[in-house]
């Protein structure tokens, strides 16, 4: 069995406070989620709207702890997933990604559900595009590779919005229904992730994980809430498509937003990883770095 070392015990401090974060941003979404579907419920006059989102409220809200504790679950394992393979631990076939052959496989309503989850995934990507830099360059310290790719950093939004589509998948709704929980966590916890990157990138700064980071100045740029007109797109065809999926009919796929592409730190690594291995780990940051 590995050693732990000392890097392995910051990045489990990391694990929770990130765990700990999620939990409290998808709480507050269930707290608000009642009131937010009867005012949806009030403004439209589209019968089967209202019926879905009384189905919403009577069908999956009761099913709040379910909810919590699988996300949870899932987010776990979808970080050890990664991280496993960051470390080239146990790496197969049956653990890779395969998002062509997933989306062959699917069925229409299917489709629409994981395009919608790609549309929110580079939305929150875009939007926390600088934290996410920097995070991918600190992350590759703690696993000794200057060149961690993003999609291997288990903080990575992937890994949020695949733990959340799983969780949706195992309460008991529809794919309907399942647009509106994504509708939901879309509404009310991606503005608080990015607050939670600045705070695992604040943990990971304590611990002396790259302090000063090269190669950032690009990514320092004024941000709005994630990709504001693609927000404002999906604000306008989300009925239709509700709609369109009731009815069974042909819908279109949400436009992609490319995702930005990580700087490397080869030269700030091997000293990071140095410096560290000898620092006591610090208690976890509480705000934003």
């Amino acid at each position: 069995m590995p050693q732990v070392t000392p890097f392995d015990n910051i990045l489990a401090q990391c694990r929770e406070l990130f765990c700990e974060r999620l939990a409290t941003a998808l709480a507050g979404m269930l707290d608000k989620a009642d009131d937010a579907l009867i005012a949806l419920e009030s403004e439209t006059r589209d019968t089967q709207a209202q019926a879905l989102y009384r189905e919403v409220r009577d069908k999956a809200l009761p099913q709040r702890d379910k909810i919590e504790a699988q996300f949870r679950a899932q987010y776990l394992r979808e970080f050890q997933q990664r991280t496993n393979r960051a470390k080239k631990i146990g790496v197969d076939f049956s653990d890779a990604d395969l998002p062509e052959i997933e989306l062959a496989l699917v069925g229409e309503d299917d489709l629409n559900e994981t395009l919608r989850f790609n549309a929110m995934t580079a939305r929150l990507r875009q939007y926390c595009e600088e934290e996410l830099a920097a995070l991918d360059q600190r992350v590759g310290v703690l696993f000794g590779d200057a060149g961690l790719q993003s999609d291997d950093n288990p903080f990575t939004p992937q890994a949020i919005s695949d733990a959340y589509k799983q969780t949706c998948s195992q309460v008991d709704t529809n794919v309907e229904v399942r647009l509106v929980l994504l509708k939901l966590f879309d509404e009310f916890v991606l503005d608080g992730i990015r607050g939670t990157y600045r705070a695992v990138n604040g943990l990971l700064v304590q611990n002396s994980i790259l302090p000063k980071l090269r190669g950032m100045g690009a990514l320092r740029k004024e941000s709005a809430k994630p990709a504001t007109t693609a927000a404002k797109s999906d604000e306008q065809d989300f009925f239709s498509l509700l709609q369109n999926l009731m009815g069974k009919s042909q819908t279109g796929a949400a436009p992609a937003v490319p995702a930005p592409a990580g700087a490397s730190a080869q030269a700030l690594s091997a000293a990071a990883h140095a410096s560290v291995q000898a620092a006591p780990a610090a208690t976890p940051a509480s705000g934003p770095a």
